[in-house]
């Protein structure tokens, strides 16, 4: 008999065991159901009974139960499948870690399964179930408790028992006690450099090369070469811990996948756990990693960049977090506070910051980077050159208007790549984003394409994991697109990801599919709607349609910045690569059409003037938009010669004589001292007022 034959029984036994409420039984009997159909050899069956189960999005409770009351083998055979299976039963085990973490601060729980851990009068079968239900259930806060025996007040038992015990607890307990190499007890540094070696995670090499090199001890050193050796680590510490702060920021799986809603610290002699939202656990950890490589090498630009990443990335997810109605607690203060240690870390830093910002087209950090070089960089560097080639519209302008900003701070002007890029972003329209996740290339390349047709950006991602990784960093999403079937990841998996990032909880997912019927059948309200063909955005048009809000006010911010920019270098700089971009947001709201009738003022032509004309003459538009623009025409005139057609005079003449306000008046009267006309015509003209 087969393994998997062997657990149908105790399958089906933690199934009658489940809670009572109808969305776990549904959950459990399917469950079941995918059990027997793969016995049976019924394989197409089983994948749909267990597809069945992820689609209903299982909570973490129901599926910890299911994890906790079935066999092992069950999910080993299911896993060693592949394919689809492999996926739906990681998912399902990857909910009962989530599940187990609820149950893992509990300190009287937490004390008493210790107390039985570490007593040499336990019995070891009693000791064994203790530690089992101790790393189930709390993990990696049972370390304060454990390693309370690890150091000098200790006692040899006791202490062996809990070293055992944390070197069977798993990788999980590898970040508290990375943190607790603070303590200044060395035998409990030595006997924690022990049980990492023992622990075997990766994560952990940074820190013990750390330890090995500079710590005061010489047996602390000894134990965490010896754990290093057990590893056979490579590279070096600091080489080691930016590696470990990249993967956090990047939400590596190797790196994120013992994640969690607690950061630790060392105070006054202990372990403290802080909680964290899970949102910004990635960026925080991998700041905290950033400066441990800072305190091998304090000259190192490379940690330095990797700090204040961190500190940007902190107050960009709080912000965005905050904007959707995510209460950051301390981590705001915390986030805001950031911006002092930006500013400090230095140019070169945060050059390269960006350029790595830059490299992973991540624009909401690298955006807030070029805010922060435009106040300091004393010319153009390679970050802010390379965001201004890069492919990411929002970044791109970002780079361009810290550009400017830094010309005109030196008194300089900027190129036509500078203008041109500003131009755009001046003019362009807040667009549509859309995120598109599927594995066959030509399908998701269609779909994008079809998109772009109708106005919506679109990032395509072949791999789920990597689509999920660029979600967090993503500053806004009008629409997902994901297929019904994945390289790496479940559908579900994806939709369920999406549905727990607090800023994309009410975006709009789509199924790319050839049966619309049965992915509308199992996702049901999960999902806005089904894709059959790249040809067919009435649905993905449909999902989108509403007023732009949040993110798309940024945009709109950033159109106004880049026209501000371009007023501000505009009598240095040869405007016309913008012309386009300017003429287009005259017609916009007044932040945006304002600023632009400046920039055109500052730098525009004899091209420019029937634009300005027709918003000076323009009776429905605001006195502040049609004031910008009499003065930008006077300016225009008196670079160009003055020259305006009969229908211009005509037009000038009626705004000087009609119904406008007199500060209207004034500005269009000005515009008259600018005109190139022979004196007879001036006289007509001048008769022509007030009459």
């Amino acid at each position: 008999m087969t393994g998997l034959r062997r657990t149908i029984a105790l399958a089906a036994l933690a199934l009658m065991t489940a809670p009572a409420h109808a969305a776990a039984f549904d959950v459990k009997d399917d469950f079941a159901m995918a059990v027997e159909m793969l016995q049976r050899g019924k394989k197409d069956e089983a994948l749909k009974a267990l597809q069945k189960v992820i689609a209903q999005s299982p909570d973490q409770a129901t599926a910890y139960e299911l994890w906790r009351g079935t066999d092992y083998a069950v999910w080993r055979d299911m896993l060693v499948l592949g394919g689809d299976f492999e996926l739906s039963a990681k998912r399902l085990i990857e909910l009962a870690r989530q599940g187990r973490a609820e149950r893992k601060k509990d300190d009287a729980a937490i004390s008493e399964l210790v107390a039985k851990v570490v007593s040499s009068e336990t019995d070891a079968l009693e000791r064994r179930k203790a530690l089992r239900t101790l790393s189930a259930d709390h993990g990696e806060y049972a370390v304060p408790a454990l390693i309370a025996g690890l150091g000098s007040d200790g006692d040899d038992e006791g202490r062996v028992l809990a070293m055992h015990a944390l070197s069977q607890m798993g990788a999980e307990v590898g970040a508290p006690l990375c943190v607790a190499l603070a303590s200044e007890d060395a035998v409990l540094r030595r006997n924690i450099c022990f049980v990492l070696g023992n622990l075997g995670d990766a994560r952990s090499v940074g820190a013990l090369q750390k330890t090995a090199m500079m710590d005061g001890d010489e047996s602390v050193k000894n134990a965490a070469a010896e754990s290093l050796a057990k590893l056979s680590a490579t590279g070096d510490a600091e080489s080691n811990l930016l590696k470990a702060s990249d993967g956090y920021y990047a939400g590596r799986d190797m790196w994120m996948r013992e994640a969690g809603d607690v950061v630790w610290g060392w105070s006054e002699g202990r372990l403290v756990g802080t909680s964290i939202p899970t949102a910004l656990y990635g960026v925080e950890t991998s700041r905290r990693a950033a400066l441990h490589a800072l305190a091998v090498n304090p000259a190192s630009t490379a940690a330095l960049a990797r700090v204040a990443r961190g500190f940007v990335g902190l107050q960009v997810k709080c912000d965005a977090l905050t904007a959707a109605g995510v209460d950051c607690g301390d981590w705001k203060t915390k986030a805001d506070a950031g911006v002092l240690a930006v500013n400090a870390a230095g140019v070169d830093a945060l050059d390269a910051a960006l350029a790595d910002a830059v490299t992973h087209l991540d624009a909401s950090s690298g955006g807030a980077l070029c805010r922060v070089l435009a106040g300091l960089a004393k010319g153009p560097t390679a970050g802010l050159e390379a965001a201004l080639r890069c492919s990411d519209g929002a970044l791109s302008s970002e780079a361009a208007v810290a550009l400017a900003h830094i010309a005109t701070r030196s008194g300089g002007s900027v190129g036509a790549d500078v203008v041109t890029v500003l131009g755009a972003a001046t003019g362009r329209e807040a667009l549509r984003l859309a995120l598109v996740v599927d594995g066959d290339e030509a399908r998701g390349s269609a779909i994008a394409a079809a998109l772009t047709k109708n106005n919506v950006h679109a990032n395509r991602w072949t791999s789920g994991a990597k689509a999920l990784g660029m979600l967090h960093r993503a500053p806004a999403l009008d629409v997902i697109i994901v297929a019904d079937s994945l390289p790496d990841l479940t559908t579900a998996q994806v939709i369920d990801e999406v549905r727990s990032t607090e800023r994309f909880a009410n975006t709009p997912i789509l199924v790319a599919t050839a049966d619309a019927e049965g992915v509308a059948s199992l996702y049901e309200d999960r999902i806005k709607g089904t894709l059959t063909t790249a040809e067919d955005m009435a649905s993905v048009m449909e999902a989108m349609a509403g007023e732009l809000s949040g993110d798309r006010a940024l945009a709109e911010t950033l159109a106004a910045r880049s026209a501000s920019a371009l007023a501000h270098v505009g009598s240095k700089s040869d405007l016309k690569p913008a012309y386009a971009g300017l003429h287009a947001a005259t017609k916009r709201a007044d932040t945006i059409a304002v600023p632009a009738l400046h920039a055109l003022g500052a730098g525009g032509c004899a091209a420019c003037v029937d634009v300005v004309l027709a918003v000076l003459a323009d009776d429905t538009r605001s006195d502040e938009a049609r004031v910008a623009a009499g003065g930008a025409l006077s300016d225009i005139l008196a670079r160009t010669g003055g020259a305006l057609s009969a229908d211009g005079n005509t037009a000038l003449q009626g705004v000087v004589n009609g119904g406008a306000s007199p500060m209207v008046k004034a500005a269009a009267a000005r515009a008259f001292g600018n005109l190139a006309i022979d004196a007879a015509t001036r006289a007509q003209l001048l008769g022509s007022i007030g009459n």
